[in-house]
C-alpha cells in the first residue's frame, strides 16, 4: 500500500504509520477529537531511519531498520481502549566503539473536537500553544490537548524548530530502549494517560496486545473458522473477517456501543452509510446481534427516503437518498430477524412505527398499492452508480427494480412470522415479474434496458444486474442471458471483476467502483455468492478465485479494488471498509450454502472449488446450534450437537430446530 493509507487502530484511536522509516507516524483521529496535522518523526544523527522490514498488526507496527552500526527496533502500539499510543525505540550497539546518538523528535499538530464525521477525514485547523515540562510535552487548545511524554534523559524543546532534542550514549554491544507516549483528548485525561503508560510502557504494550487478542479470540468464538486445501482462501477469508474489529469503535461519546463505522483507518469515513452496512447483512447478526439491532433501529430513524448515513456522535441524518437504502434496510431486518430468531424485533416502534411496518413501507417505497405494480422511477440523482462521464444511470433502473421482487417476498415472510399475513406482497412481486420482462428485457441483447423519464431505452452493462442472479425474478432465459456476459471479454480480468463491461462506452478505468476499472469491494463475493446460492458453483469460484491476492497482498480492503493489475482506488480515504466482510459472507452462505429458513431450519449445500477441492467450517454458531461442515470433491459431512450426518456434494442437509440433521 501507499504510505500515507496505512494506519492502525484500536477502536479509540487511529493514526497512519510511516512505514518507510522506523520512527514515525501521522495524524490522530480519536473521535471526537482530531489532530489531521500531527507528526511525530524520529531523526537519529540528523537524518530519518530508513526502514528495512516491517510487520504490520491491526493494533501495532513494528519496524526495524540501522544507522553507524546501530540496530534499532521500533513497535508502534495504540493502548487498550485508550486514545494513545506507545512507541518503543530499541538501540542496539553493534560495533566495539562507543556510539553518541544525537536524537531529534520533529513534533507539530492542530487539534480540533469534531462533531460531525462524514465520508472524508477530518481536517483539524485549530492551532495549538505548546508547553514543555520536564520529560513532557503538551500541545493544547480549548479543543483539549495532545500530551507527549518520552523517558529520554535531557530533552530540550526548541520551539522555533518545532524539535524536541536530546542524545543517548551506547557502549560497544550495549542494548537500550526507551519509550514515547503520545495521548490525546482532553488535558487531565490525556496527562493522566500518558503519565501511566511511562510508568510501567512494557506493561501498557503487552496490555494491548493482550487486547487485540481477546478481541480477536471473541471473534472467532462468535464466528466460525475456516480450514481449506488451498490457504490462499484461508487467508481471505480471515483478512475478510477482520474488518469487524477495525470498523468497531467503542468511544464514549458516540450514539451506539459497540458502533460500527463505513470506514475507520486514519480517520476516514466514520460516519455508517446503510450502502455499506447493509453489505454485512448476513454475517453481522451472527457475530453482534445486539449491536446489529442498534445499528438498524437508527437507521429505521432517519428518513431512508432523503439520507443515506447517520453521524456518530450526533446521530443525525446526512447526505441524499440512495435508492439501493430500500432492499438494504429491508434485507437487514430479515436476515437478523430469521438468523437470531428475534420475531419480538419486528414489533419494537421506532419513530411511530413498529420494525415490521417499516420493513413493509421500505419493501414498497415508490409502489402505488392501490394500482396495478409499475416500475419506479428512482429520479435523475446519479446516486445510484455515481458514474463520472456524460453517460449516465439514471430514472427506471431495471436492477433496482428488479430487485424489489426479493424485498416483496421478504416483508411477506416477515409478516407471517410476525403472525400478519400479507399475501398481496407476493402477487406484487410475481406481477413484477412479468412486468420487468415485458418493458425491460432485450432478448437480442440478453440484457435488460433501462428507460429515461421519458421512456426511452438505454443499455448500460453494469456489475449490478448480476444480483439479479438466484433471484426468483428472473426466469431461465433471462438468467443464463446476463451470465453469458460473465466473460473476460467483458466482465473478467485476471485480478477481479469490472463494475462496467468493458464494452460498455461509460467504461472508465478511473472510475473503480462502478464504472469499471475495478469495483466496489462487496460487489464481486457478493455475485459470487448469488452464484452458488442460484447452483452455479463453476463461475462462482471462478470469482473468488480471482481475488485470492486480496487476502494475500493488502492488511486490509479499501473501497474499491482494481481488476486488471493488483492495486487499489486511491482517490478516497476509505481505506478500510465495512463492505469487506462480504467476503467472508459469501464463503460461508455461498461456497459451505448455509441458508436459514424463515421457519428456523438451517440448510447446508457445499460446494468445494476446484482450487480447493478440502474446506472445513468450524463452530458455526446459528439458531442456537453449534455447526461443522467438511466437503471434498465428492462428498461432506455436517456435524451438529454430536450427531454427524453424511450426504454427497450437491444434495442438501437441512438442520431443524429440534437440531434432527436430514
Amino acid at each position: 500500500m501507499d504510505e500515507p493509507d496505512l494506519g492502525v487502530i484500536n477502536g479509540a484511536l487511529t493514526t497512519n504509520v510511516a512505514f518507510r522509516d522506523v520512527g514515525s507516524f501521522r495524524g490522530l483521529y480519536a473521535p471526537p477529537y482530531a489532530s489531521s496535522d500531527f507528526a511525530l518523526e524520529l531523526r537519529v544523527c540528523g537524518e530519518k531511519v530508513a526502514t528495512r522490514k516491517y510487520r504490520w498488526q491491526a493494533f501495532a507496527v513494528e519496524r526495524a531498520g540501522a544507522l553507524h552500526g546501530v540496530a534499532i527496533l521500533s513497535t508502534l502500539a495504540l493502548l487498550a481502549g485508550e486514545r494513545a499510543a506507545v512507541l518503543e525505540l530499541d538501540f542496539e550497539n553493534r560495533e566495539s566503539s562507543t556510539k553518541r546518538l544525537p536524537l531529534q523528535l520533529t513534533l507539530r499538530g492542530s487539534l480540533d473536537y469534531v462533531r460531525s464525521w462524514e465520508f472524508q477525514r477530518p481536517v483539524a485547523t485549530e492551532p495549538t500553544a505548546t508547553a514543555a515540562e520536564r520529560g513532557r510535552l503538551v500541545m493544547s487548545n480549548d479543543a483539549g490537548a495532545i500530551v507527549i511524554g518520552a523517558d529520554i534523559g535531557g530533552l530540550k524543546w526548541e520551539s522555533f524548530s518545532s524539535h524536541w532534542e536530546g542524545e543517548i550514549r551506547l557502549k560497544p554491544r550495549a542494548r537500550r530502549t526507551h519509550y514515547i507516549c503520545v495521548a490525546i483528548g482532553d488535558e487531565k485525561t490525556a496527562r493522566a494517560q500518558c503519565a501511566a503508560a511511562l510508568t510501567n510502557p512494557r506493561h501498557a504494550m503487552a496490555q494491548a496486545r493482550a487486547a487485540f487478542g481477546a478481541r480477536a479470540a471473541q471473534l472467532f468464538a462468535r464466528l466460525p473458522r475456516l480450514e481449506a486445501a488451498d490457504k490462499r482462501l484461508e487467508q481471505f477469508y480471515t483478512r475478510s473477517l477482520l474488518h469487524l474489529l477495525l470498523n468497531q469503535w467503542q468511544v464514549p461519546e458516540f450514539v451506539l456501543h459497540p458502533y460500527y463505522s463505513t470506514g475507520s483507518i486514519n480517520g476516514g469515513c466514520v460516519c455508517s452509510y446503510l450502502w455499506d452496512y447493509g453489505e454485512a447483512w448476513e454475517l453481522l447478526p451472527l457475530f453482534d446481534p445486539a449491536a446489529g439491532r442498534e445499528h438498524i433501529k437508527r437507521f429505521l430513524g432517519i428518513d431512508l427516503a432523503a439520507h443515506f448515513a447517520f453521524s456518530p456522535i450526533t446521530g443525525d441524518a446526512f447526505g441524499p437518498w440512495y435508492p439501493v437504502n430500500q432492499e438494504k434496510i429491508v434485507r437487514s431486518i430479515y436476515y437478523y430477524v430469521v438468523e437470531t430468531g428475534d420475531v419480538g424485533f419486528l414489533g419494537e416502534v421506532v419513530n411511530g412505527k413498529t420494525v415490521l411496518d417499516w420493513a413493509i413501507y421500505h419493501a414498497t417505497y415508490g409502489d402505488d398499492m392501490t394500482k396495478p405494480v409499475a416500475l419506479i422511477d428512482y429520479g435523475k440523482g446519479n446516486n445510484h452508480l455515481e458514474l463520472r462521464g456524460k453517460y449516465r444511470y439514471d430514472n427506471y433502473l431495471p436492477d433496482l427494480n428488479g430487485r424489489r421482487y426479493d424485498s416483496y417476498v421478504a416483508a411477506y415472510q416477515l409478516c407471517e412470522l410476525a403472525g400478519r399475513s400479507m399475501p398481496g406482497l407476493l402477487d406484487r412481486a410475481r406481477d413484477l415479474k412479468r412486468l420487468l420482462k415485458q418493458r425491460m428485457w432485450s432478448a437480442g441483447d440478453r440484457w435488460f434496458w433501462h428507460l429515461d423519464a421519458s421512456g426511452e431505452r438505454d443499455l448500460r452493462y453494469t456489475i449490478q444486474m448480476f444480483k439479479l442472479v438466484g433471484s426468483e425474478v428472473l426466469d431461465a432465459d433471462e438468467e443464463a442471458g446476463l451470465l453469458s456476459h460473465l466473460n473476460e471479454r467483458e466482465f473478467l480480468s485476471a485480478y477481479g471483476m469490472h463494475s462496467m463491461s468493458k464494452r460498455d462506452p461509460a467504461y472508465d478505468q478511473a472510475d473503480i467502483d462502478n464504472g469499471g476499472g475495478g469495483s466496489y469491494v462487496s460487489f464481486p463475493p457478493q455475485i459470487a455468492e448469488r452464484l452458488y446460492k442460484a447452483g452455479r458453483p463453476a463461475p462462482a469460484a471462478d470469482i473468488l478465485r480471482r481475488i485470492l491476492w486480496w487476502g494475500e497482498r493488502l492488511p486490509y480492503w479499501g473501497d474499491s479494488l482494481v481488476a486488471n493489475n493488483m492495486d487499489y482506488r486511491r482517490d478516497t480515504p476509505l481505506q478500510c471498509s465495512i463492505g469487506a466482510v462480504a467476503g467472508a459472507q459469501a464463503i460461508i452462505f455461498g461456497m459451505f450454502g448455509v441458508a436459514v429458513q424463515p421457519n428456523g431450519d438451517v440448510v447446508v449445500n457445499p460446494q468445494p472449488p476446484t482450487f480447493s477441492p478440502r474446506i472445513r467450517l468450524t463452530g458455526l454458531r446459528i439458531r442456537g446450534q453449534v455447526v461443522d461442515i467438511s466437503a471434498n470433491r465428492s462428498t461432506y459431512s455436517v456435524k451438529v450437537n454430536g450427531r454427524t450426518i453424511k450426504s454427497r456434494i450437491g444434495a442438501p442437509v437441512t438442520i431443524s430446530q429440534a437440531a434432527s440433521p436430514t
